[in-house]
């Protein structure tokens, strides 16, 4: 009994020292407050991405606000009955189906992929992204790959046709995988992304834009303009290994930009590789602080998120 009984407060003193912890970090009051933001109409809290490994009846019996899934499942193109099906939560409200869509690099397994390709590659085609095999760098302000996202039956079409509620779009930096073009690399990206957004909005008044990083094209405003919310990976941890904080000076390069965007509008969604619970209440905290909403994933992405 008096084990028990001097054990409890030992409890409650680690508790408060981990609430203290938070709070000094700039956190809410309480642990469990949470940041959300409005898109379309539906209040996103729980969100999160998968890729790989994709149960459609978990994600439908799940609590998730939003969810970002590859638009192939098992092999087979999510079709409009299958994407209707995810959009009603268990407990009737509404939940936002977005597909991803890398727009700065080609993958060599998708449908699209010849396999002469890596020995006879076409001119659009660039190396190989030496951190993610079968992943290839695009020269995307060529038309040849502009037809394979936007021609009739492309990849983006295939999406809208599918009533997707949105598009997250993926590799949005990669103005920065050209060196010694990057000026009019950057400015070739916002014009794809600016013509992805007015074909889909003149077929889909409502459909999202949600891009992915690429923090300094939030200074143009016909790029904003553009897209409906940011998702930005890693902005508090991971930049100089597994689980390490980033510096001072990475997170303020990142907020500079992403501080900017949100003032105006624009909701700020924010996904932290981490697996340490304290260090996932340290992100929340200050994450929830900024007003920007976490989702904690690991790197495959092919677990549906908690």
């Amino acid at each position: 009994m008096a084990k028990l009984m001097t054990r409890r407060p030992l409890i409650l003193t680690g508790l408060l020292g981990i609430a203290g912890l938070v709070s000094g970090l700039g956190a809410a009051p309480l642990l469990s407050s949470r940041a959300s933001a409005n898109l379309a109409g539906v209040k996103v809290a729980n969100w999160g991405c998968q890729y790989q490994r994709i149960a459609l009846d978990s994600i439908a019996a799940s609590d998730l606000d939003l969810i970002v899934i590859d638009p192939i499942v098992e092999g087979e193109r999510l079709g409009p009955a299958g994407v209707s099906a995810l959009r009603t939560k268990p407990d009737g409200g509404r939940r936002l189906v977005l597909a991803y869509l890398s727009v700065g690099e080609a993958e060599s397994y998708r449908a699209y992929w010849q396999p002469g390709w890596r020995d006879a590659p076409p001119a659009w085609l660039g190396p190989e992204n030496p951190r993610w095999p079968g992943s290839f760098a695009v020269r995307y302000w060529l038309p040849e790959w502009r037809r394979l996202l936007l021609g009739e039956g492309g990849m983006f079409d295939a999406i809208l046709s599918a009533g997707f509620d949105g598009v997250f779009l993926d590799r949005v930096d990669a103005y920065g995988d050209w060196r010694g073009r990057e000026v009019q690399a950057r400015r070739d990206m916002i014009d794809l992304i600016t013509t992805l957004s007015s074909t889909a909005k003149a077929r889909h008044a409502g459909f999202l834009l949600v891009a992915q990083n690429a923090e300094p094209l939030l200074a143009n405003e016909t790029y904003c303009a553009a897209i409906d919310a940011v998702s930005k990976e890693s902005l508090l941890y991971n930049l100089h290994g597994e689980g390490v904080a980033n510096s001072d000076e990475d997170v303020r390069w990142s907020l500079t930009y992403l501080e900017k965007a949100h003032a105006r509008g624009l909701p700020i969604l924010a996904i932290e590789y981490l697996d340490d619970t304290l260090s996932r209440l340290r992100a929340r905290a200050r994450l929830s602080r900024l007003g920007f909403v976490p989702f904690f994933g690991n790197r495959l992405l092919d677990r549906l998120p908690a």
